[in-house]
């Protein structure tokens, strides 16, 4: 009984020690992590990738982009798919691009209103800094407006806010945002 005692004390010593000192990515949960770079007001790191149906899709420094990072191992990504293919549909004529980032595998069903992406090197987590997924971005003219780290029930509302008030800048400037994809042959 006086070695369980010890034990437990040393592990709840070191957890102390660990969570006292360590790096702000070694907490757990949303409330002990601060909120990673790239944040809104950020310039978004711009790339050109093939997608999984063979075309190239940049991302660039002009236009709107809703950008996403998920895994099909995550419930939390697996859940908010028909909420996020809603809202790329009802966006799909605005000007907005909508694309997802899978960091392990993507799915076999291609028929969706968003492009595909698979970062198989890390390539793009490491750009966007994703420590977990799901993550989300709103990038309008190279520079992050909208920043999420987790979904949440009714997450669509704010989302759509922030893709609106996007759209309506983009229209101010008298220019609209298109998607930048083309034949990854062109």
């Amino acid at each position: 009984m006086k070695r369980l005692a010890i034990v437990v004390f040393v592990v709840l010593a070191a957890a102390l020690f660990y969570r006292s000192f360590g790096s702000a990515e070694t907490g757990t949960g949303s409330l002990t992590l601060p909120q990673p770079a790239p944040a809104v007001g950020d310039n978004a790191p711009g790339f050109r990738v093939k997608s999984v149906d063979d075309r190239v899709f940049e991302l660039s420094d002009r236009g709107v982009y809703v950008l996403t990072f998920w895994s099909t191992l995550n419930k939390d990504s697996n859940e908010t798919v028909s909420g996020f293919e809603d809202l790329a549909t009802e966006y799909e004529d605005d000007g907005a691009s909508f694309a997802v980032v899978y960091v392990n595998s993507a799915p076999s069903d291609d028929d969706v209103p968003y492009t595909m992406l698979l970062d198989s090197t890390g390539e793009l987590v490491s750009k966007y800094n994703v420590k977990r997924v799901p993550r989300l971005f709103v990038v309008e003219d190279g520079t992050i407006e909208y920043a999420q780290d987790y979904y949440y029930e009714g997450y669509e509302k704010r989302l759509r806010g922030a893709i609106d008030e996007a759209l309506a800048e983009e229209r101010e400037k008298g220019r609209q945002s298109a998607l930048r994809e083309q034949e990854s042959g062109s």
